[in-house]
């Protein structure tokens, strides 16, 4: 593996180690390391967790290994999620490049959640070569319940 590979497990676990000790503060479960942050730990709500999740995937593929943790359809999920709730709208040319993969793979999977009702494109009436990319109702409720699902299990401390 290497001087390198270790190195970046030994990072990726602290930080998981760093995750799980604020889900334990915020669910109210006993420290198991002292805290390296001064205060308290806002709650987390629905975009801050979608956020994190974006962060954590971002460094699995950055710091791990891009070939093995790909997975454009949540990448582009979570952007879509996201930049919504911050009011900005996402092309199609910037969900391929939040989607971690090549362009070609990235249409292939945005035209997949597309099929399946699970996001929508727009285009512009004035300009219909830019075609804009946004979430459906279904899936935006379906998400809604995912992180609210994973907050309640933080907030009971019942980690699994």
């Amino acid at each position: 593996m290497g001087v390198h590979g270790t190195e970046l497990f030994d990072e990726l676990d602290a930080r998981l180690s760093e995750i799980k000790r604020i889900f334990q503060q915020l669910a109210g479960a006993p420290k198991s390391s002292p805290s390296r942050t001064s205060g308290a730990v806002p709650a987390l709500g629905r975009l801050d967790l979608a956020r994190l999740l974006l962060w954590g995937r971002g460094l699995l593929e950055s710091e791990v290994a891009r070939d093995l943790f790909a997975d454009p359809a949540l990448n582009i999920l979570l952007t879509l999620y996201v930049s919504r709730a911050d009011g900005q709208d996402v092309s199609t040319s910037t969900a391929c490049t939040a989607s971690g993969v090549p362009t070609t793979t990235a249409l292939r999977w945005i035209n997949a959640l597309a099929r399946r009702g699970m996001i929508h494109k727009r285009s512009l009436p004035s300009d219909r070569r830019f075609t804009y990319l946004e979430l459906s109702g279904g899936t935006s409720a379906a998400l809604d319940r995912f992180f609210d699902l994973i907050l309640d299990r933080a907030s009971k401390g019942s980690l699994p």
